[in-house]
């Protein structure tokens, strides 16, 4: 008897392991600078779809960080960034202010490995889509914005983010702007790059950003999404900045097979 109960107790605690592995997730990795040195005490947040915190973590003193315990699903987006470092907040010399990493439509379905690197260029709301009927390659949106460009301002206009958000332009202009992208770690030619202007609401100035026109792998993936990297440059301020965006693949009928 005592037997069987032991083995019925195992057997609950097996099936019931099973049932959290399969709900929930860890997503981690390392922060880093472009030149590979980690960063400690970088601030890590996975975001509902209202932009209030779901998980969040610090990197410890060699960069790594670990979200566990999360539940499968879909996440508005992923950030990492020192507090102290973001420009409004003045705690830091402006040479060691920063903007931060993103990473957009997080699909958690699985362990996750994001790597954060950042700088003083952020890449902010990116976003991807296919053109169905056209070209087999990608549209990729994005929007620079430079901590240099933020630093030519006042003092005063800096730390006032109602009066900044009206008053200043911190986007990059397309002389200076270089990009590249990754697709599911593998670098896809860029076709073209255009700048557009988003509209944000009739008493604020439109913001710059950018369409980028890319290749698709010819590689198929084995999930249901790829994730694309786009590492971009600012010549004109010395800065780099990349974010993550998980494009969901779509899978329409196919002719059936006779």
């Amino acid at each position: 008897m005592k037997r069987t109960r032991l083995f019925l107790l195992i057997l609950f605690v097996v099936g019931i392991s099973n049932i959290y592995s399969q709900e929930f997730v860890t997503i981690s990795g390392r922060v880093t600078d472009f030149d590979g040195n980690p960063i400690d005490s970088c601030w890590i947040g996975l975001h509902y779809s209202d932009f209030s915190p779901a998980y969040q973590t610090y990197s410890d003193k060699d960069g790594y960080y670990s979200l566990e315990n999360v539940k499968k699903g879909k996440y508005k987006s992923f950030y990492a960034l020192r507090p102290k470092e973001y420009p409004r907040r003045d705690a830091v010399a402006d040479d060691d202010k920063r903007l931060e990493f993103w990473a957009w439509n997080v699909i958690a379905d699985r362990d996750l490995t994001i790597n954060p690197r950042y700088h003083r260029l952020e890449l902010y709301g990116t976003n991807a889509f296919k053109v169905e009927g056209g070209y087999n390659g990608l549209f990729i949106y994005t929007r620079p914005m430079s901590v240099g460009k933020v630093l030519t301002y006042s003092k005063e206009l800096q730390l006032n983010k109602a009066k900044a958000e009206k008053e200043m332009d911190v986007s990059v202009k397309p002389e200076f702007f270089r990009v590249k992208v990754f697709i599911d770690d593998k670098e896809v030619a860029v076709n073209s790059v255009q700048r557009v202007q988003e509209y944000v609401g009739k008493d604020n100035p439109s913001m710059g950003a950018y369409i980028i026109q890319t290749e698709l792998p010819k590689e198929k993936s084995d999930k249901p999404y790829r994730i694309i990297r786009v590492v971009g440059e600012n010549l004109e301020h010395n800065e780099m900045g990349e974010n993550i965006y998980f494009y969901e693949v779509k899978n329409y009928e196919e002719t059936p097979k006779n």
